[in-house]
């Protein structure tokens, strides 16, 4: 399976400036500082297009990628704590719950879970939201590296009561074949 090439496309503030072509697009959505941008940039093959840091609250926007295979990768604001604003935090909210609900080229959406911490309440609620939304998703168990192999079934577990788990590790790359055949068949028409 060839590659995927991702190249930023533009930053959008809620629905203003999201692509009106139709093509297929797929949400990444995670709580704040649970690997979003390395996950990305790890599924262009280590290509740096999504800007990293160690401060939660990084993405502040709707980023938008445009893939060689056709389709949009949408990198949403995380959720959980922040340095920004109790109003601005809420914005974000409103954004990604318009972006993931209403949004008619929205094919799926990866769910990026912390493998450490499997059953934040946060995470419950955000898995609880996709369901409702009727469009396949994937919990993308992330820092998977960080854990021995009973810890990393343990959070497995856990984390499959969310939904079906690819676990991943941005470091290591494993996992990422596999959720890139996941992208490609949720993308296909």
């Amino acid at each position: 399976m060839p590659g995927l090439a991702l190249s930023f496309l533009r930053s959008c503030p809620g629905g203003v400036g999201l692509p009106d072509d139709g093509r297929p697009e797929v949400a990444f959505t995670g709580r704040s500082n649970v690997g979003k941008s390395s996950l990305i940039n790890c599924l262009a093959g280590g290509v740096a297009v999504a800007r990293t840091s160690s401060s939660p609250g990084c993405t502040r926007f709707i980023n938008i990628y445009e893939s060689n295979f056709g389709y949009y990768v949408a990198d949403l604001p995380g959720y959980g704590y922040a340095r920004a604003p109790g109003a601005e935090r809420s914005r974000w909210l409103s954004w990604m719950e318009d972006y993931l609900g209403k949004r008619r080229p929205l094919r799926g959406s990866v769910l990026l879970v912390d493998s450490r911490h499997p059953e934040m309440e946060s995470d419950v609620r955000m898995a609880g939201f996709l369901r409702g939304c009727g469009k396949p998703y994937i919990v993308a168990l992330t820092k998977s590296d960080k854990l021995g192999a009973s810890k990393l079934v343990e959070a497995r577990k856990k984390a499959e009561e969310l939904g079906p788990v690819i676990p991943v590790s941005s470091v290591r790359g494993s996992g990422i074949k596999e959720l890139l055949r996941w992208l490609v068949q949720v993308t296909v028409d």
